[in-house]
């Protein structure tokens, strides 16, 4: 099966270029933007002739697109430019696929619910609370609506990082060596969900397609572990063998943006399949950050 990822150089992207490609089943091409050069394919997803192009050069049976502006607060501080990205590209690159006769696997969030009545089924009814999770939900909207494409959406991510800032789990890291006294959000519950897992369910995913599987609509997956900020701050200071004494529980946190207090997602559409995380958080945060010790 020949495959092309987007993002090929983000935090999730790289860990799926890396997965597939290490299946000889997969022919892969990773793309990037800004970040292209080595053995990704340099594409501007705001262009579609670059884009169409790419895809008769690369003819991929699947496309998994990654590349998205993935931080809420950045997306707030410039809409145009995030909504360009996560949802006229992505529009765009859904029919381009269509055409092409590529399916299209979109990444997605738990951010496109309130957080008011989780567990959250793939059939739940959407409620944005900010605009990251708005375009998010409209690039959604725009795949499904445009041909044999499916929709993958993710909880909070974590994974090899080129340096701890590139996750907000990662860079909690930071948080424990920083002695400078902090509230550290302890209202919202969370369920951290690393790269290395997501890239291989979607292996598996793509085997069964293979294998015949048909894959329509929205899936989920996550971590299974729910913890607050704070409590995974413990989490990783008890790893790293850090001390967390200068870091307080805040039960009422103020954020940039809303955010909601609990979007965990209900995976059994995939489970029920027998798709499967095979490592606990425990193991899958000390990987992360071995290389920073």
């Amino acid at each position: 099966m020949n495959i092309l990822v987007t993002g090929a150089s983000g935090l999730l992207g790289r860990s799926v270029l890396a997965r597939l490609r290490a299946d000889s089943r997969f022919t892969v091409t990773g793309t990037a933007y800004s970040r292209a050069g080595n053995d990704l394919l340099s594409l501007d997803l705001i262009d579609p002739g670059t884009v169409r192009q790419a895809l008769l050069a690369t003819r991929p049976d699947v496309l998994i697109h990654c590349a998205a502006e993935r931080w809420p607060d950045r997306c707030a501080a410039a809409p145009e430019q995030s909504w360009q990205l996560n949802v006229d590209a992505t529009a765009s690159l859904a029919t381009l696929c269509r055409e092409a006769g590529t399916q299209l696997v979109y990444i997605s969030t738990d951010y496109v619910f309130d957080g008011t009545a989780p567990p959250y089924a793939v059939d739940a009814t959407p409620n944005p609370l900010n605009f990251y999770g708005r375009s998010k939900l409209a690039g959604e909207q725009a795949v499904l609506e445009c041909g044999n494409h499916w929709v993958l959406r993710l909880p909070l991510l974590f994974g090899p990082v080129q340096q701890p800032g590139e996750s907000g789990v990662t860079a909690l890291l930071e948080t424990l060596r920083d002695p400078t006294p902090r509230a550290i959000d302890h209202w919202a519950v969370r369920f951290p969900t690393s790269v290395e897992e997501v890239a291989d369910v979607l292996a598996q995913c793509l085997a069964m397609g293979m294998d015949g599987e048909q894959f329509s609509g929205i899936y989920h997956w996550s971590g299974d572990t729910a913890c607050t900020r704070y409590e995974l701050a413990l989490k990783i200071a008890n790893i790293a063998g850090l001390d967390a004494g200068h870091l307080t529980p805040d039960p009422a946190p103020s954020f940039e943006q809303p955010r909601p207090r609990d979007c965990q997602l209900d995976k059994s559409r995939l489970t029920a399949m027998g798709i499967v995380g095979k490592e606990s958080l425990q193991q899958q945060l000390a990987r992360a950050i071995a290389p920073f010790l």
